[in-house]
């Protein structure tokens, strides 16, 4: 009888210490970012950026995907063609055969420089909200 006395109490303290928790902002809320569901899609599409962190350009191409750019660079669309940049792929990018940054291959297109949302919107049937 007191094993479960016990166990009702511990219950009772875990759900009260999430509901303090929740009230008191402790567990920070999953914040998206205005382009979480474009990337999903463009990821879907199968669209890659090929790009270099130190091309002002590439650079530029990534900051128009503002609070979702963390989504973006996890999200394997984009490729680092730079051997000092972060996760840098050399092989794929030589294989695509990259000479300019950005560049982006979509539907087995190249699309080279930077692109607008609209553009990419366009040539992949992806939607976004702006």
């Amino acid at each position: 009888m007191s094993k479960t006395i016990a166990v009702i109490i511990a219950v009772i303290l875990v759900i009260a210490g999430f509901v303090v928790a929740i009230k008191f902002n402790i567990i920070p809320e999953k914040k998206y970012g205005l382009y979480d569901d474009f990337i999903i899609c463009l990821k879907a599409s199968s669209a890659m950026m090929y790009g270099d962190y130190t091309s002002r350009e590439s650079l530029m191409q990534m900051e128009l995907f503002k609070e979702s750019l963390e989504l973006f660079e996890k999200s394997g669309i984009y490729t680092e063609c730079n051997p000092y940049g972060p996760n840098p792929n050399l092989k794929k990018c030589q294989e695509a055969g990259m000479r300019t940054y950005p560049t982006w291959i979509i539907n087995n297109k190249r699309y080279e420089g930077i692109q607008g949302l609209n553009k990419l919107s366009e040539s992949t049937g992806c939607k976004y909200e702006s």
